[in-house]
């Protein structure tokens, strides 16, 4: 993408993300939640309590003003309670101008909070995100941003579809499925490594899937109701199955993407290159990618699971308990994301390699001429 289009590309996106960022804003009228804005705030502290590891927990109560933006009582202003305290584990101090879901009384004079409204701070997310695509990859950044547009698109009617028909792996599967396809469609565009790396994905989180289920099948049962964010216990099993296949996913995609490109531009360049060749070529490939890769998804679980574990450490949890009901999802998310990498190498260079036609029938012609000369010697 030329310089001058970039900045158009930018100046666009940016006053496209402020109408957006604007609307969504003041979209309250979208909403059959009540929406209220904060308009008033007071702060006063309750009582202190200290910890099992001696720290003192302070309590605080606050006293918010609300301005009722859509529904029935719009325009109406009324006072809400609310009790926050100073780690904020479990709830959260609002501030004036803050949005709120809220559940109104059948008065409409009170209420209980639900929730923050958060959908703007998404938007702005979003921007931020598209500007710096463009603005480090032109024209495949956008490409890039489509693509992530159609799949989270995909996301949300996957989830009401299961909200539908209850079926958790059957959706996560054909999910799994349009997003292979449409991401590395977008990535790599119509080619036959492209179509590689499409089959050795989905191969490689089959395997996965296969390697996991055997494994639950031969050991102790997994404590998934320590989860989080777990409120009932239905299809508790199919949920971490799911999400640990959906996390491999996209580590996956990457290394196999990777390494059909890189094993298409190696037979394209070498006249005559042997299978022997080129399997060492994939090998080299694979450990470069694999170290990164791997690191990657360790931190990436990692960062997810800090944030709990620090709390639960300040709350007075053991190290075992952290262990045994916590760290173990993260464990069996890194590992089966790990196998998947190491299995993305060698199932998506074979796969590359048999796409290539020509280089097959290339390669079928020396052996014959080797096999010739050898005979007439």
């Amino acid at each position: 993408m030329k310089p001058v289009k970039r900045k158009i590309a930018l100046i666009i996106i940016l006053l496209v993300g402020t109408i957006v960022a604007c609307f969504v804003y003041n979209d309250a009228f979208l909403y059959d939640t009540t929406i209220g804005r904060v308009i008033s705030v007071e702060n006063k502290l309750s009582h202190e309590e200290e910890g099992l590891n001696g720290e003192v927990e302070r309590y605080y109560d606050q006293a918010l003003g609300v301005l009722i933006l859509n529904g029935k009582y719009k325009g109406n202003t009324i006072d809400i309670s609310n009790t926050y305290t100073s780690s904020g584990v479990n709830d959260e101090r609002y501030r004036k101008g803050t949005q709120l879901l809220i559940a109104l009384n059948s008065s409409g004079d009170g209420g209980s909070i639900l929730e923050k409204k958060r959908d703007v701070y998404v938007v702005m997310f979003f921007v931020a995100f598209i500007i710096l695509l463009v603005l480090v990859s032109g024209k495949h950044g956008a490409v890039v941003t489509v693509s992530f547009i159609i799949n989270l698109i995909l996301l949300v009617f996957s989830l009401k579809i299961y909200d539908s028909y209850g079926n958790l792996l059957k959706v996560t599967m054909v999910v799994m499925l349009l997003f292979s396809v449409l991401t590395l469609l977008f990535a790599g565009g119509l080619h036959k490594k492209t179509f590689a790396a499409i089959l050795s994905t989905l191969l490689t989180v089959l395997m996965c899937s296969g390697i996991y289920m055997l494994t639950m099948k031969t050991s102790e049962r997994i404590p998934y109701e320590m989860m989080d964010y777990v409120v009932n216990s239905k299809d508790l099993a199919d949920l971490f199955l799911a999400g640990t296949l959906m996390g491999s996913l996209g580590a996956v995609m990457d290394v196999s993407i990777s390494i059909a490109a890189g094993v298409s531009e190696v037979v394209s360049k070498t006249e005559g290159i042997t299978v022997r060749a080129l399997v060492s070529s994939i090998r080299e490939m694979g450990y470069d990618i694999m170290g990164t890769m791997i690191n990657v998804l360790f931190f990436t679980y990692l960062s997810g699971t800090i944030p709990i574990l620090v709390l639960k450490i300040k709350n007075g949890y053991t190290l075992y308990h952290l262990v045994r009901f916590q760290l173990v999802f993260e464990t069996i998310c890194f590992l089966i994301g790990a196998i998947g990498i190491v299995l993305a190498i060698p199932v998506s260079g074979f796969f590359t390699f048999m796409f290539l036609g020509d280089v097959r029938r290339r390669y079928k012609k020396i052996i014959l001429e080797k096999e010739g000369g050898e005979e007439d010697k």
